[in-house]
């Protein structure tokens, strides 16, 4: 069956044209006002989706998608509006939990993006319900466990001292690979024998494993690691050579109990990573809103991205920044460097889609995106606390047009004093802008912009950053030319 979705649009020819044609993929109800969509959702829903219109008679869109959200938390909204209008795209997406903002006229594909889009983020609430049942149940089950040992104090207290200073490592336990080390060391210790653990880790397709204790003889015992999901992985301790190798009752319990807390841990780690992707999913679907409005050129930001990737590995490789950069300090600029534009939802269509030569005034105004952007994201910060991801993504916001001599914008900062982010991100983001082609201009070649570039190191760019980038060229050619553009003379963009 179709996935259904609840349409609210007030025009009656523009809402049975928009039914007409999303019923190609979706079990469409359309409604003209937000109370016949509130009776709709009582009758006919749940809906996984509400489409809807900002500009209803009566209660607007907003108002409606929060009521619905107040409802039926899982519900993910879609606003559609004909004004492109930051300050209402942020209180829409932090106060009422909207997912998407789209601007009118809004095109076939777009709107069947945002839906599939809004589907899946459904899809993972509702997984996060089921996980949240889930760890209710595990923490009963370890909660039992725990008081059927305890009886047995008087003769295990050396165990399960070691199987309560393992939960409390487990607390802190920062990665999957450190999970499964703790398993490893607090089974040797609390039953005396050599173990290994083994945790097949379903997002990376991989077997994440740590051992400890002597050397494994050839009978073993396997304790499989079991979530409401299934076997994730599996406990394996030493049997010996002899007959008394056997496990007592107690030892199995002590097992059952440190496979049951490492396989929680262990899911909990999967489903951490996946509400971090959600979560990042949900600031970027902001930062491609400003996107798809003045980039006529789709892969863009998974250019930008590969092309800071490459050079912060190049700082690595040279021993450049080693007290700041990082594999995980690289995730997070691959995944900030999206934010760049992202204050450009707050520039006018006039202005930003202008075929011409921009005057002094509306070149001030383009220039107040960096400002927007970074405003907009220090505001996230504020009010749902600080993230590496977004931290980064402010500063880069912020700081990608300031110049290493002080002459770039919004604040003329210099050197050092502009975030090392921002300052690679100045280096990519002009990179890709000149071998990128428009349909207002041609792609330079590769070996022109890299002139181009080399001759304004130490003045725009970060001298020892520039180096670095250019001591990476061949590759930085070899990502471009495969991720490369296919420029559509006939877009026309959205609002």
């Amino acid at each position: 069956m179709n996935p259904k979705i609840l349409f609210v649009e007030d025009s009656d020819d523009v809402r049975a044209g928009v039914a007409r044609m999303l019923s190609r993929r979706f079990d469409v109800c359309a409604t003209r006002t937000a109370e016949e969509a509130v009776v709709a959702f009582d009758r006919e829903g749940p809906f996984p989706v509400v489409l809807s219109d900002y500009g209803l008679p009566g209660m607007d869109g907003i108002a409606l998608l929060a009521e619905v959200h107040r409802h039926a938390p899982e519900t993910v909204g879609v606003l559609l509006t004909g004004v492109a209008d930051l300050d209402l795209a942020v209180s829409a997406v932090h106060e009422t939990g909207v997912f998407r903002f789209l601007t009118k006229p809004c095109g076939y594909e777009s709107m069947v993006q945002a839906i599939d889009e809004a589907l899946r983020h459904h899809a993972s609430l509702v997984a996060a319900e089921d996980d949240a049942e889930e760890i209710t149940f595990e923490r009963d089950s370890f909660a039992s466990l725990r008081e059927s040992l305890e009886e047995r104090v008087a003769t295990q207290k050396h165990a399960l001292a070691r199987l309560h200073e393992f939960s409390v490592e487990l607390c802190s336990a920062g990665s999957l690979q450190e999970v499964v080390d703790l398993a490893a060391r607090a089974t040797h210790e609390a039953l005396g024998r050599a173990a290994l653990v083994q945790v097949w880790d379903d997002g990376d397709s991989a077997t994440v494993e740590a051992s400890a204790g002597p050397e494994m003889t050839a009978r073993l015992h396997s304790q499989p690691m079991t979530t409401r999901d299934g076997q994730i992985g599996a406990i394996i301790v030493d049997l010996g050579h002899s007959n008394r190798g056997l496990l007592a009752q107690v030892d199995l319990a002590l097992l059952t109990s440190i496979a049951s807390s490492t396989a929680v841990t262990a899911h909990h780690e999967f489903r951490r990573r996946e509400r971090d992707r959600a979560q990042h999913a949900t600031i970027l679907a902001l930062a491609r809103l400003a996107e798809h409005r003045d980039n006529e050129t789709g892969k863009h930001l998974q250019r930008l991205a590969a092309y800071c990737r490459l050079i912060a590995m190049g700082l690595i490789e040279e021993g450049k920044h080693t007290d700041i950069v990082n594999e995980s300090w690289i995730r997070d600029l691959e995944l900030s460097s999206a934010l760049h534009d992202i204050g450009k939802v707050g520039i006018p269509d006039s202005i930003l889609l202008k075929p011409a030569k921009l005057t002094p005034e509306e070149w001030e105004i383009m220039k107040s995106h960096s400002s927007i952007g970074e405003s907009t994201l220090a505001g996230v910060i504020a009010e749902f606390g600080p993230t590496r991801f977004l931290v980064m993504g402010r500063d880069i916001a912020g700081g990608h047009h300031e110049k290493w001599d002080g002459s770039g914008y919004p604040r003329g900062v210099r050197g050092v004093r502009i975030p090392l982010a921002a300052r690679i991100l100045a280096l990519v983001d002009v990179y890709d802008a000149l071998t990128s082609e428009r349909p207002y201009k041609k792609a330079w070649p590769h070996h022109e912009a890299i002139a181009w570039i080399r001759e304004r190191a130490g003045v725009h760019f970060d001298p020892e950053l520039t180096a670095t980038f250019l001591a990476c060229e061949s590759q930085l050619d070899r990502i471009r030319g495969g991720l490369a553009d296919e420029i559509n003379a006939d877009r026309v963009p959205v609002g």
